[in-house]
């Protein structure tokens, strides 16, 4: 929607003019020179940037600095008064040769990069400055409270200092002429009592706190005379989980701008808002506020933005909104009832976006007689669009949302007034026929076109030419025919499932030129046959190919190392090794092909990030159920295949034998493995527990043989399992989600014991494991237990022969003695002849 981004800054860029105003420096101080020492410090401060040439190649010795771009000097003294080097580029040091100026009013240095330094407490020095501006300096570190010190001080920018924080805010207390304030992005967490302070700046009329993680909407005292003065109040994207304070609606304010959004206000809308005469701009979206819009927002009548999209907002419009308003945003709520009454008068509309409501109308032109409108979203409601065929629409539109709503059953004439829309969204509009040869030539400006859902028929034209701007084009489960259309090198979406396409892809190949921007296609359920070229080489973008369920055959490509999410069918061979090339896979679906050989090893080489949390539960099933989240997940990532998340794995409805790899267990974030209906053999890997996200397991008729590891009790998330019709023996896993799974997860393993099947495992239950995988602790468990009572009985034998070795040794010995004289005499000689040596 960059054409309602476009619209809504130029109306609040219109809100605020009179908000934010920047002192213009002159290059120019005719007849006035600055002083010798102060033309020294500033050439100084120059020295401290590493490319200072360009952006300030006026600074010279020899010239007088009051001359120098972003230099003013006073028209009397020549001292220099303002330093305006904003959006020069500039990277390097504030160096302290800055305090050479001590008479400066006006300084601002946003934009530059300060490489991560803190703010300089010499600031606080300055004690004429009036405006500092110091705003996406990349410093680090705690504003320091000496800035306090600046009584004069009207305007403070530290914004966009994601690196900053504060420990309070007292010292903003002393900054008694304070009229402009932006701290956004500044951690503030620890300053529990900054509206206190902020409410002693009496003369303050611009606030701006976005993204400073505040949790306190409430004041430690009930007086608070801020509104007092205020015009422009932004507290956006903070963390207050708390009602809309009271205190905004003091009847003395002068409030024009108010922006809450995402900042987590709850409850219902105050009716206290028809109070606010003053405000022309209300962003309220993306909280948590109850019930319905309340009667009382008629009597904001000077409002011209009004946001309160992404909430829970109930009921009927009310029967009048203010006249004034340019952009009105309720989408995403569950408001209902007529709609065309509450829009007819607001004849200065520039947005109106009331899509995902239950609003029920039938809306004819008489209600659509805007001249200004740019931005029409309809879609998601059960809105009835009653025109007549000659209607001519009075404005130009660059967003058309009308997704869902009655169009007809024809194709709208009225469309062809619009020439200058850059997104078009007709789906699921039960629209007919043939797509008007003019509709593909309307705007050479869409990037966004959706008209899916529909009863087209006929043969797609190469558009590719006229639309050279086209990234979206979404033409799916209709009944287009003939063969693939071209795409542009800025195609960043072609959905074309769900048609009659023909004839082979070879259109798609032409179309992936060097530098491509394709990330998602898919072509499935079409009539595409033939073989798939190998020119995937610059596919390197795609993060989705589906091409299932079409006549594709042959073997699978070695260029898929260029790719990142597949889906082939009806191929053969093995699974080339370049599949591991995959770094940024998100699911990995070869199912239902002819495919042989192992499951290479290398598939734990597959990308698994950080922040899995992140990435939606899914429910396992086709491809198809995966297609929203996976899409949804890359537009919110901004289509960076580097950051996406690996999946799952469907290799089922194939030839594939081996073992299932080891490696498979390092995929932390597998969330479904399906690898049934294949020749598998071996164990299933012990370390299958490691994949703790797991959501479904299939390994379902195959030859696997082994036990179940018992650790599997550890899979959480398991919801679906299925391990029928294998060799698997022991007892099955006991306790948690193990308890869910019926007798059929198991059948056709007669050898597996325990609930839920009818066979008891028994304390001798004899357990298979001539088929086990030799890694598995069981079969180590096993084999250790063998492996020592062989022990036990070689080291038995060895001791009972030693006895009867001895026992027999002994009696033929003293046997001998007593029977032969001579031996007896001979012996008892060889013992006193030892006895001698012995004492001798």
């Amino acid at each position: 929607m960059e054409g309602v981004n476009l619209v809504c800054f130029l109306l609040l860029l219109g809100a605020i003019s009179d908000g934010f105003s920047c002192v213009q420096i002159s290059a120019m101080n005719s007849g006035i020179h600055c002083t010798e020492s102060e033309k020294i410090a500033l050439i100084k401060f120059r020295q401290g940037f590493r490319n200072p040439l360009q952006s300030m190649s006026s600074w010279m010795l020899e010239e007088n600095c009051c001359k120098w771009k972003g230099v003013e000097c006073d028209n009397k003294t020549g001292h220099v008064i303002a330093l305006d080097l904003h959006k020069q580029f500039l990277q390097g040091e504030f160096a302290t040769s800055l305090l050479g100026l001590p008479h400066l009013r006006h300084l601002d240095l946003s934009q530059i990069d300060f490489l991560g330094a803190q703010v300089p407490e010499f600031i606080s020095t300055f004690k004429n400055l009036e405006y500092l501006n110091l705003s996406k300096n990349k410093f680090r570190g705690t504003i320091p409270e000496h800035l306090g010190n600046l009584s004069r001080l009207q305007f403070l920018d530290l914004s966009d200092g994601f690196s900053l924080r504060v420990d309070n805010l007292q010292w903003i207390r002393h900054l008694f002429s304070m009229k402009i304030l932006d701290l956004s992005g500044v951690d503030m967490s620890d300053a529990k009592n900054w509206l206190h302070d902020i409410n002693l700046l009496t003369s303050l009329t611009e606030l701006h706190m976005s993204a400073c993680q505040l949790d306190q909407l409430l004041p430690s005292n009930s007086f608070m005379n801020l509104t007092s003065s205020l015009r422009i109040f932004d507290l956006s994207l903070n963390h207050f989980q708390a009602p809309i304070p009271s205190w905004l609606f003091n009847t003395s304010h002068s409030l024009v701008y108010l922006n809450l959004t995402r900042s987590q206000v709850r409850g219902l809308l105050p009716n206290a808002f028809g109070n606010m005469y003053s405000l022309r701009v209300v962003d309220l979206s993306d909280n948590s506020l109850l019930g319905n819009l309340p009667p009382t927002f008629v009597n904001m009548s000077s409002v011209t933005f009004l946001d309160i999209s992404r909430k829970s907002l109930e009921g009927n419009l009310p029967p009048a909104l203010s006249s004034k308003l340019k952009i009105l945003d309720l989408s995403n709520n569950n408001m209902e009832g007529p709609l065309a009454r509450s829009i007819a008068q607001l004849r200065q509309l520039v947005v109106l976006d009331v899509s995902w409501n239950s609003f029920n109308d039938s809306i004819t032109d008489h209600f659509l007689n805007f001249s200004n409108l740019q931005v029409l979203d309809l879609s998601s409601n059960s809105i009835i669009l009653n025109l007549t065929a000659t209607w001519m629409p009075r404005f130009q539109l660059d967003f058309i949302g009308l997704q869902s709503c009655q169009l007809s059953t024809h194709f709208p004439l009225w469309l062809q007034t619009q020439k200058e829309f850059s997104f078009v969204d007709i789906s699921g509009a039960e629209l007919s026929g043939k797509v008007p040869e003019w509709f593909w030539n309307l705007s050479a400006k869409v990037k966004h076109m959706n008209i899916s859902n529909n009863y087209f028929r006929g043969e797609v034209p190469e558009v590719t030419e006229r639309l050279t701007s086209l990234e979206e084009l979404d033409l799916s489960w209709n009944n287009f025919d003939g063969p693939l259309p071209h795409f542009s090198p800025t195609m960043m979406t072609l959905i074309l499932d769900h048609n009659s396409f023909n004839g082979t892809i070879s259109p798609v190949c032409e179309s992936l030129v060097m530098n491509n921007s394709l990330m998602f296609l898919d072509l499935s359920s079409n009539s595409l046959s033939g073989t798939l070229s190998d020119c995937w080489r610059y596919g390197k973008n795609l993060a989705v190919l589906n091409l299932a369920r079409n006549d594709l055959s042959g073997e699978v490509p070695h260029s898929i190392g260029y790719l990142t999410t597949l889906r082939w069918n009806k191929f053969e061979g093995n699974i080339p090794l370049e599949i591991c090339q995959l770094k940024s896979l998100i699911i990995l679906d070869l199912s239902s092909n002819a495919l042989s050989g192992t499951i290479p090893k290398c598939v734990g080489n597959f990308l698994t990030l950080a922040g899995v949390e992140e990435v939606p539960s899914l429910i396992y099933g086709p491809f198809e159920v995966y297609r929203e989240d996976v899409m949804m997940m890359l537009k919110e990532r901004g289509y960076d295949h580097r950051a996406h998340f690996f999946l799952g794995i469907d290799l089922s409805e194939n030839h594939l034998s081996g073992e299932i790899p080891g490696e498979i267990t390092t995929l932390v974030q597998l969330r479904f493995l399906n690898l049934s209906w294949n020749n598998l053999t071996g164990a299933i890997p012990h370390d299958i527990s490691n994949l703790h996200n797991l959501e479904a397991l299939d390994v379902s008729r195959n030859a696997l043989s082994c036990f179940l590891p018992s650790n599997m009790v550890k899979l959480d998330y398991l919801a679906i399992a299925n391990f029928s019709y294998n060799r698997l023996t022991g007892k099955i896993p006991t306790g948690n989600q193990f308890a869910t799974f019926s007798t059929d997860c198991y059948i056709g393993n007669p050898d597996l014991c325990g609930v839920p099947v009818s066979q008891g495992c028994s304390g001798h239950f004899h357990e298979d494991i001539t088929h086990c995988n030799s890694n598995s602790p069981r079969k180590q468990e096993v084999d250790a237990t063998q492996s020592n009572e062989n022990n036990w009985l070689d080291e038995s034998s060895f001791y009972i022969s030693m006895g009867i070795g001895f026992i027999t040794t002994f009696w033929v010995f003293w046997t001998t003695l007593l029977l032969k004289k001579s031996w007896r005499y001979a012996y008892m000689r060889y013992l006193d002849n030892m006895a001698n040596k012995i004492y001798k």
